[in-house]
């Protein structure tokens, strides 16, 4: 199973934001769309995004998210920092707690200097390079800039507020993130547990993972399994499938469920709702 499934979530009104639910990573070019619809409803000028990336605050954020990262993760534990052991100048002892952290790293908005033209502008081109667990600029299927979840709020907040605080609640009162990480990682000891069945011991299950992933989705009424729809991303669903994932779970490690056929039935008889 991906371990960073694409999520679409809809932002109220607004749109749709495209994020991976692990690296919390989001499209930019649609938080700029979303506010930038919303600035012409209200008769304001459009802001073009090397107009934010110019912004000296923008990137002052960035510093201050970074640091925070490296303040919790005791450098390089987070998803966000695989290379900030290599790429920063912090000497970190990985015993130190976050509040001896918070003593040792503070943000460095000094550096800010060695990206800035003659002119004083910033070269947010050369910035991007230098967080690219924050912000980054990529081709192919997924090209664009896409920014990580707090950035892409700065970003929000720069455009329009309405947008902002309808962000905030989606990802916050709806905790989407979160639950869809409850649910990834139970799929993931669901299918370590059904190794463990007599009949399914030393074999390959792989088509059967992703035959109950299919028959969850069926269940929860998602019929298109390329991708995750609206429905998907209600804060309901997501914790009803994480229940009932660690209800198999609990049935096979106590030895209630002891075939895939038995398994295989109670997921036939397993009835959700989102009503």
């Amino acid at each position: 199973m991906n371990t960073n499934q694409i999520m679409t979530v809809k932002i109220g009104n607004f749109g749709i934001l495209e994020i991976g639910h692990k690296t919390m990573m989001g499209k930019v070019s649609q938080v700029l769309e979303m506010g930038n619809r919303n600035r012409k409803a209200k008769n304001l000028e459009t802001i073009a995004l090397k107009e934010i990336l110019r912004k000296q605050y923008l990137w002052e954020f960035i510093i201050s998210r970074h640091t925070q990262l490296l303040r919790n993760s005791n450098c390089g534990d987070s998803p966000h920092l695989k290379n900030s052991c290599s790429t920063n100048d912090f000497n970190l002892d990985k015993s130190s707690d976050y509040k001896s952290n918070f003593i040792k790293i503070q943000s460095d908005y000094g550096k800010l200097k060695e990206f800035k033209t003659a002119e004083g502008k910033i070269q947010y081109g050369e910035l991007i390079k230098q967080f690219p667990t924050l912000i980054q600029s990529k081709k192919g299927k997924y090209g664009g800039t896409w920014a990580e979840l707090y950035i892409l709020l700065k970003i929000a907040s720069m455009l329009d507020k309405d947008l902002e605080v309808e962000i905030y609640r989606v990802f916050i009162e709806e905790n989407l993130l979160s639950l869809r990480n409850i649910g990834g990682d139970y799929y993931k000891e669901l299918n370590i547990a059904i190794n463990t069945l007599p009949d399914r011991k030393n074999k390959n299950n792989h088509g059967i993972y992703i035959q109950i992933a299919k028959q969850f989705r069926e269940k929860l009424e998602i019929l298109d399994t390329k991708g995750y729809n609206e429905e998907e991303h209600n804060a309901f669903i997501q914790e009803t499938r994480a229940k009932w994932l660690n209800n198999l779970i609990f049935s096979i490690d106590t030895e209630l469920v002891t075939s895939y056929k038995q398994l295989t039935k109670i997921l036939e008889k397993i009835k959700i709702s989102s009503n």
